[in-house]
C-alpha cells in the first residue's frame, strides 16, 4: 500500500496518455550561491522545465549579501550546512544527485551511505586538484558515482586519464548565448572577469600589460570579479609597476555591467595557471573579443594563435602579436570574426545536462 501510494505521489498524469508516468527528481548541489564558472552554470538551470524530469538547484550555503565575511565564512567551514543539505537530499525523495566541487562531494558520499538507492553524479570542472581534501574526497565521491560529468576533455585527461569513458560523458560548459558586441577599430585594451585568486595568474597579466604600456600609454585594463584572497596582493602588484592610471579594479559585475565594460575592451586577457573549460574565455569570444590566453585545460582545443585567439608563449612574443593586430586592423577584425563563429553553432549547457539526465535512465535501465 505504501509502495503504491509512493508511485502515485511520485508520478503525474499525462492528458491524453492514458497513463501515468514517472518524474525523476534531480538535484544539482554546488557549495555555494556565489560567483565564478560553477556556480554561473548550475544557477542557469534553476528556471528549466522538463515533462520528465523535475530539476531543482540547491547550495550548501546561501550566499546572504548583507552578511558580514566572517559570517559567511563560519557558515562556509562549518558542518551544518552539510548535514543540512544531506536532510533535505534524502527528504525530497531524490532519484539523481548531482554534485559540483570538492564540499558538494562530501555531501554525496554521506547521501550514498544513508541512501544507497540514490544515483550519484559527480560533476568536474577543473584539470587540477585545489589541495590535498579535494584530492581525497573527490576520488571517494567517484568510487560512488555511477557517472562521472566533466566540462571539458581536458578535465579527465589531465586529472583521471585512468577512468573508463563509459563512466563518462562531456557536458557543454556554454550556459547561454551572448551577442557580439559592436565592432570597432582595435584599441590597446584589456579586460578580465573571473574570481580574483592565485590560479588565474593575474601577477602574469600585469607583467604582459606593463610591456604593453611602454608602447601605447594610454592602454587601459579592467579587471572584474570577487576577491577570493588575492585582490590586495593586485592591486598592490599593479601600484608597483606604475599602473595606477591604466588599471580599474571594479569587483564583481551583474551581465548587463559586464557587457558594458567588455563594449570598451579589445582583448580578453588571463594567463590561467591551470582550467577546465575557463568560461570566461568562451563568453570572451563570444562577444567578440580577441582572447591573449595560456594554453591550459581545454583552452589550446578551441583556441588557435593568430587564428581565433592569441596564445601567451613568451611575453615578448603576445607582445608584438598584440601591437602587430593594432597596426593592421583587417587582422584584428578576421581573429575577432573567427573568435565570434566558434562557438555559434554549440550546444547549450541546460540542454546538455537534460540529454546526459534522460540518457543516465535510458542507460541504467539497460544495465539492469
Amino acid at each position: 500500500m505504501f509502495k503504491k501510494l509512493s508511485f502515485v505521489i511520485k508520478s503525474i498524469y499525462r492528458p491524453g496518455s492514458g497513463a501515468a508516468e514517472c518524474v525523476k527528481k534531480i538535484i544539482h548541489l554546488a557549495p555555494r550561491n556565489g560567483i565564478g564558472g560553477v556556480e554561473s552554470a548550475v544557477r542557469s538551470m534553476e528556471k528549466v522545465k522538463h515533462d520528465k524530469i523535475d530539476f531543482k538547484v540547491d547550495y550548501i550555503v546561501k550566499v546572504v549579501a548583507n552578511a558580514r565575511p566572517w559570517q559567511k565564512w563560519v557558515a562556509f567551514i562549518s558542518p551544518i550546512p552539510l548535514l543540512s543539505a544531506v536532510r533535505r537530499i534524502i527528504s525530497d525523495d531524490t532519484d539523481v544527485l548531482i554534485v559540483s566541487l570538492w564540499r558538494s562531494a562530501i555531501v554525496g558520499i554521506l547521501v550514498k551511505c544513508l541512501r544507497p538507492k540514490i544515483k550519484l553524479v559527480v560533476f568536474i570542472h577543473a584539470a587540477t586538484d585545489v589541495h590535498w581534501l579535494d584530492f581525497i574526497v573527490t576520488r571517494l565521491a567517484m568510487s560512488f558515482a555511477l557517472e562521472v560529468w566533466t566540462d571539458s576533455d581536458a578535465s579527465l585527461r589531465e586529472r583521471f586519464p585512468y577512468l573508463d569513458p563509459k563512466r563518462c560523458r562531456v557536458i557543454s560548459f556554454i550556459t547561454r548565448r551572448f551577442e557580439a558586441l559592436p565592432a570597432h577599430e582595435a584599441r590597446p585594451d584589456f579586460i578580465f572577469w573571473g574570481r580574483i585568486t592565485a590560479l588565474k595568474g593575474l601577477d602574469h597579466a600585469l607583467r604582459i600589460f606593463a610591456e604593453v604600456v611602454k608602447h601605447y600609454s594610454d592602454a587601459r585594463f579592467w579587471i572584474i570579479g570577487p576577491d577570493e584572497g588575492l585582490l590586495q596582493t593586485t592591486q598592490q602588484l599593479s601600484k608597483s609597476m606604475g599602473l595606477m592610471d591604466n588599471v580599474f579594479f571594479l569587483g564583481p559585475a551583474t551581465s548587463k555591467e559586464l557587457e558594458a565594460n567588455a563594449l570598451k575592451a579589445t582583448f580578453y586577457l588571463q594567463t590561467s595557471l591551470s582550467e577546465g573549460m575557463a568560461m570566461s574565455v568562451v563568453e570572451a569570444m563570444q562577444m567578440g573579443l580577441v582572447p591573449i590566453v595560456t594554453p591550459v585545460g581545454e583552452i589550446p582545443a578551441y583556441c588557435g594563435h593568430s587564428f581565433n585567439a592569441l596564445i601567451v608563449k613568451s611575453d615578448q612574443q603576445v607582445v608584438n602579436n598584440v601591437r602587430g593586430l593594432l597596426d593592421c586592423d583587417k587582422k584584428y577584425q578576421n581573429i575577432r570574426q573567427n573568435a565570434i563563429a566558434t562557438w555559434k553553432d554549440a550546444p547549450l549547457y541546460a540542454d546538455s545536462v537534460l540529454q546526459s539526465c534522460e540518457e543516465l535512465f535510458v542507460e541504467q535501465k539497460t544495465r539492469e
